[in-house]
């Protein structure tokens, strides 16, 4: 079982309520991560 497969496991066993707000950090910073790609990517083409 690899890495990865041992924390989905792992994740699937916790509360709704708890792995959400576990969860929540990591999507913010996606989210973020996304925005500055995109605005990156605007800055780019205006050039």
């Amino acid at each position: 079982m690899s890495l990865l497969d041992e924390v989905l496991l792992w994740f699937s066993t916790l509360s709704t309520s708890f792995a959400f707000l576990l969860a929540l950090p990591f999507v913010i910073a996606f989210v973020s991560l996304l925005k500055d790609a995109v605005e990156q990517r605007n800055k780019k083409g205006r050039e």
